[in-house]
């Protein structure tokens, strides 16, 4: 995060999801410059917790962050970490803080449950890298995977959070409907010009060509192939393309 230059703080980056047919009038103003800090929660994961009766409690991340007295939330459940809304850097600081008050606290994160249409691509880069380092990920291997709710997606900069996974889960042939085929999507990345009060998304745009550079980067280094990043800047900013299964297991962001 600490890499984000003036000019990237102005212009302020973004692979954020508008829609799966487009949105032109999403990209006439600042999304990530007024979209609140992205939401964070910890629940227990009851199921796992063979029943503990301490190990059955829900919190939002700053609460957890800030609370004084922590007995009563037990030691070493097993719990859920729920991201949701927009993607950006604010959400990246406050997982940081909340992956260091885990640590502490000897909780066990089993899964990671998204529901996001995007957001800030280095936000969103930051917090896959430190799941993939953090060791409290590694002690259970975490899952990723999509909220249960009919509305949830998780597209653009999501995506990124969705690869950390050391499991990724997936439905298919979603609500009966077989035309669609995961609730994952991808589209090309967008700079805000505040001048020309529009969004850049020019494949000249050398922000632009910078996170190609840092999502390849970090891709390869999980085992996910670059093609998903050629992809990712073939589809226009204001679309998303849904990817199949064939998709994902091209990509060995799923395993069939």
């Amino acid at each position: 995060m600490s890499g984000i230059t003036a000019i990237a703080r102005r212009f302020a980056l973004a692979a954020l999801a508008c829609s799966v047919t487009g949105n032109s009038a999403a990209q006439n103003y600042d999304i990530l410059r007024g979209s609140p800090p992205t939401f964070i929660s910890v629940e227990t994961d009851y199921a796992s917790n063979e029943h503990d009766a301490a190990c059955d409690w829900y919190r939002s991340a700053p609460d957890l962050i800030d609370a004084p007295d922590v007995q009563e939330l037990g030691r070493e459940c097993r719990v859920n970490l729920r991201i949701r809304g927009t993607v950006n850097l604010g959400g990246a600081m406050l997982f940081s803080n909340l992956v260091q008050r885990i640590g502490e606290l000897g909780f066990l994160p089993t899964a990671i449950v998204l529901d996001s249409r995007g957001g800030d691509a280095d936000a969103a880069i930051s917090m896959a890298r430190l799941i993939r380092k953090d060791p409290v990920f590694k002690a259970v291997p975490v899952e990723t995977r999509i909220s249960d709710g009919p509305e949830s997606v998780c597209f653009s900069a999501c995506v990124v959070l969705f690869s950390a996974g050391y499991r990724r889960s997936l439905e298919f042939n979603i609500n009966g409907n077989p035309s669609l085929p995961s609730r994952l999507g991808i589209h090309g990345p967008g700079q805000f010009d505040a001048d020309e009060n529009r969004y850049d998304s020019a494949g000249t745009n050398t922000e632009i060509q910078r996170v190609s550079r840092r999502l390849k980067d970090y891709f390869s280094g999980i085992g996910v192939a670059e093609k998903l990043v050629d992809d990712m800047y073939a589809v226009p900013f204001d679309e998303i393309r849904l990817l199949s299964k064939v998709d994902l297991v091209s990509y060995g962001l799923y395993d069939d």
